[in-house]
């Protein structure tokens, strides 16, 4: 299974595809106009999910780890 990176063109009528890159994780992550999938989608989801955990324990006073 291959990770592809999604872009929308700046009409938003049409998606162009492409291989995605371990940097695509990142750089689409606040992105409105593109998306990666496959693994790399995967990825990021639970980048984002421990990120959220993060600030969640660290606004409560437990510190930067998110599973404490």
């Amino acid at each position: 299974m291959a990770s592809k990176k999604l872009t929308l063109n700046a009409a938003g009528d049409a998606a162009t595809v492409a291989d995605a890159t371990i940097s695509d994780i990142f750089t689409t992550a606040i992105s409105m106009d593109s998306a990666v999938t496959g693994l790399y989608g995967l990825a990021q989801k639970g980048l984002l999910f421990v990120g959220g955990m993060v600030v969640q324990n660290a606004r409560l006073g437990n510190g930067y780890n998110p599973f404490k």
